[in-house]
């Protein structure tokens, strides 16, 4: 697409974005398709009530009528991408993560990560501008709304960025300031990411705008908050965030059966699905369709990792039998479509949740020498599995003990959601060793993918990771 032709359409392709049908119209190349400046439509949303909401919830709209890396895609792809689920079919694009030799035209890196991350960005981009501009919202409305694109922006830079390394840092909507731009440094990525959700957690409410937990409130931030700081290994500050969570008084464990519904009580934000029929991108994704085998399988050494008795083996996995042979496939959701008449979707996409929070806080804990306390955190998902408990088989258990543990837990209870494994392989300086032993093909590069090379085409600016074309 030419510039051209884009200058032609700026007006009409800003207003869809403000009202929330970006993903409908709008190209999908970062530097390709720009939202410029453009003050007369800006006001115009943003001066009302009515469509200023519908403009950011437009963007969480977008973010679940498609496969991309908020919805879907980070939880399929980087199971297959490392040790927890076998891919049994043939696509091309999918055997390249499977055997971790990803190439740098590769087309689902390029559409759901790369590109869709940078839709979304840009759609957020045009709601900040806009929102700042506002003189007609109320504060509330608009502290609530600028807190909500805080947050999403967070969210995606984090997984981008946890994919690709340094990206880059985009942050406004002047394609004259973006299409030549290059990677940002990794640390500057990761400030922005920690300074958008401080930000977010001042604007945003306690309470959730919504009926059900599908758009963001103070504790969503909080969490992935806490989840940064994880990362980061700053464990005080990922503590303090992930307990004030757990003590909110919003959130408890579920029973197993209803962790991912849309109404469970232990998700702290979730994705509503707006795809007629369909209920999750996961569910339509992992759920075998018809007599066919899933294409998306457990792993042997997943498998192997459920201890005896574990009561999510038996309620979040489900085997099917194909030629004679047993696949297991994740079935933390429940029901891939329903097409009848009046069918309501009746689980969400859990992006973030509570059983989550005590696990960070247990590694938290135990970084700081508490180890009753990390006993204490991880009991609390064991015991939801009726799994025994550390503090009555293990209760001498040492540091270097329990830190196994946790992590086994994470693997467990965290396994195909939103890269987690992936992510802990790489935080923890076990990446090479692990997939070295079950990837034959495995490069030390690797553990970053490939910036899609038309992208490279478009911007030169860019540089590619090491180890790829």
């Amino acid at each position: 697409m030419k510039r051209t032709v884009i200058k032609s359409i700026t007006a009409k392709y800003l207003l869809y974005v403000l009202l929330g049908v970006v993903c409908l119209t709008a190209c999908s190349k970062m530097l390709d398709v720009p939202v410029p400046d453009n003050k007369t439509i800006g006001k115009q949303v943003f001066g009302n009530k009515d469509s200023a909401v519908a403009a950011v919830a437009g963007i969480y709209s977008g973010l679940s009528l498609s496969t991309n890396l908020i919805s879907g895609a980070t939880s399929v792809y980087t199971g297959v991408y490392c040790d927890e689920l076998a891919y049994t079919a043939t696509q091309p694009s999918i055997v390249e993560f499977y055997n971790s030799t990803l190439s740098s035209d590769n087309t689902t890196v390029r559409e759901f990560f790369w590109n869709a991350a940078y839709r979304y960005i840009y759609s957020v981009n045009a709601c900040v501008e806009g929102l700042e501009d506002s003189k007609e919202l109320p504060a509330a409305l608009k502290n609530q709304l600028l807190g909500e694109c805080h947050f999403l922006r967070a969210l995606i830079y984090f997984h981008l960025s946890n994919c690709f390394g340094a990206v880059p840092l985009v942050k406004v909507t002047s394609y004259l300031e973006n299409e030549k731009m290059p990677r940002t440094a990794i640390t500057t990525v990761e400030a922005f990411i920690e300074t958008e959700l401080i930000t977010a957690k001042t604007l945003l409410s306690i309470g959730y705008p919504s009926t059900d937990r599908a758009r963001a409130n103070k504790w969503s931030a909080g969490a992935l908050l806490a989840t940064y700081y994880l990362h980061r290994k700053q464990w005080a500050a990922a503590e303090r965030e992930a307990t004030d969570v757990i003590n909110a008084g919003y959130y408890r464990l579920e029973a197993l059966k209803d962790v991912f519904l849309a109404v469970s009580n232990e998700a702290i934000f979730q994705l509503q699905p707006v795809l007629t029929g369909y209920n999750t991108m996961e569910g339509n994704w992992l759920i075998p369709a018809g007599s066919g085998r899933p294409s998306f399988a457990l792993t042997d050494s997943l498998l192997a990792a459920f201890e005896p008795g574990d009561k999510r083996l038996t309620e979040w996995v489900r085997n099917k039998v194909v030629a004679g042979k047993v696949y297991y496939y994740p079935f933390k959701y429940k029901k891939r479509s329903d097409f009848s008449p009046g069918f309501v979707p009746t689980e969400y996409t859990t992006v973030l949740r509570l059983a989550e929070m005590y696990l960070i806080r247990a590694e938290c804990r135990l970084a700081a020498g508490q180890l009753p306390g990390a006993i204490e955190d991880i009991d609390m998902v064991r015991r939801r599995a009726e799994l025994p408990l550390i503090a009555d088989i293990q209760p001498l258990i040492t540091a270097e003990e329990l830190s196994v543990k946790i992590m086994h837990e994470r693997r467990i209870e965290l396994f195909a959601e939103w890269g987690h494994r992936w992510y802990d392989l790489k935080r923890s300086g076990k990446v090479n060793e692990v997939m070295k032993a079950i990837k034959p093909y495995w490069q030390d590069t690797d553990s970053l993918w490939p910036i899609p090379v038309s992208q490279i085409l478009l911007n030169p600016a860019l540089e590619q990771n090491p180890g790829y074309n």
